[in-house]
């Protein structure tokens, strides 16, 4: 086939070396010269202050495993240093993020601003035509949308266009993913057929830049507030206490204490930081008709659809009415209720073929 490809292993929170070697492989099988991109997003020496709990994408381990790799498949690694990049559009808004009282998602913009950002723009300096990634996900030209698109992999259990949607649109043409036709189950074939030795490697499910995967001690070390505060209910009333409202998120249920009625079954129902208050209400009452979604990444063009909405990488696609408020804003009006629609989470728009359409940050949930 011919060409260059950069094989870059940022390895975000939903990849792990697996995935990333194998993809390098096959991206070699299909005709392509690789050149390994390793990004370290924090010092090696934070993972000797704060010792990891779990294996976690970026730590010195992972970078030992990606020269390794580079090695048995013979190609060329490049390590690159991103340290103070990635504080200001990774950490810095995962810290702000908490202090408004939203749940953030980082790897959403990990994947936007350096796997599929600055990787891209690489290109050039490396003489490259495409970024490969082991993601499970498929990049094909669209008749339809008559555009470079998106789409869910094969796998549904793996499927990753969830984390994919807000890359720029500008860039999709100049992405690979090898592994999107494949299943995890025949990608670790693959690995243990090459004698990777990373075969059987659980999958990462940490934050790159909290090797302890404690965020409350991180959050508590930037100096965010996460002393105890008033639980109240939907009337105003004082009926508990929690424990910092950094520790709670739209839906929850555990670690709420002192409730009056204990039979009655509550969840947050909004985080008010600067009060340091969590507002609770009944389960019926945290679902909700629909959402705003702003700053949206339109990967595809519309106005006034019908698709399919997911409101959290685990949640599953529901039906809805979508409607382009601006340039940058979309209103959600889901078929039916969805439970715990929560600010500063990723609504994801999807057509009924898996085509990502856009995404955008969670703004607020419009009530029933």
């Amino acid at each position: 086939m011919g060409g260059n490809t950069v094989e870059e292993k940022i390895n975000n929170a939903n990849e792990r070396g697996v995935d990333s070697s194998v993809a390098a492989y096959l991206a070699k099988e299909m005709g392509y010269e690789i050149i390994g991109v390793h990004f370290k997003t924090i010092p090696d020496e934070v993972f000797l202050k704060i010792p990891e709990k779990k294996k976690i994408c970026c730590s010195p381990s992972d970078t030992y495993d990606a020269l390794r790799i580079a090695n048995k498949l013979g190609f060329e690694l490049k390590v690159i240093k991103i340290y103070e990049k990635f504080k200001n559009k990774i950490i810095d808004y995962f810290i702000n993020e908490y202090k408004k009282g939203y749940t953030p998602n980082p790897c959403m913009l990990c994947n936007k601003y350096f796997k599929f950002g600055l990787a891209v723009e690489l290109l050039k300096e490396f003489n490259a035509d495409f970024v490969a990634s082991g993601h499970y996900a498929i990049r094909e030209y669209s008749e339809k949308y008559n555009t470079d698109v998106i789409k869910k992999g094969i796998d549904n259990s793996k499927d990753q266009s969830y984390f994919l949607a807000y890359i720029d649109k500008k860039y999709i043409s100049k992405i690979l993913f090898p592994n999107g036709n494949y299943t995890k189950e025949e990608i670790r074939k693959i690995a243990e057929k090459l004698d990777l030795n990373i075969a059987k490697k659980v999958d990462s499910q940490e934050l790159c830049f909290i090797p302890d995967n404690d965020y409350r001690r991180f959050l508590k070390d930037n100096n965010i507030n996460i002393s105890n505060g008033e639980v109240l209910d939907l009337e105003g009333n004082v009926i508990g206490e929690h424990t910092g409202y950094i520790n709670y998120t739209i839906g929850q249920r555990t670690g709420i204490k002192y409730f009056k009625n204990p039979n009655i079954k509550m969840h947050v129902y909004k985080i008010i930081p600067e009060k340091n208050q969590i507002i609770v209400a009944p389960t019926n009452k945290v679902y909700f008709k629909g959402l705003i979604a702003t700053d949206f990444n339109f990967l595809v063009d519309f106005e006034k659809i019908e698709a399919r909405c997911r409101i959290r990488k685990r949640n599953e696609e529901k039906d809805a009415f979508i409607e382009k408020i601006d340039e940058n804003k979309i209103k959600v009006i889901f078929k039916e209720p969805i439970f715990a629609v929560t600010p500063g989470q990723f609504a994801v728009v999807y057509d009924n073929e898996g085509v990502i359409l856009g995404a955008g940050k969670i703004e607020k949930y419009l009530e029933v």
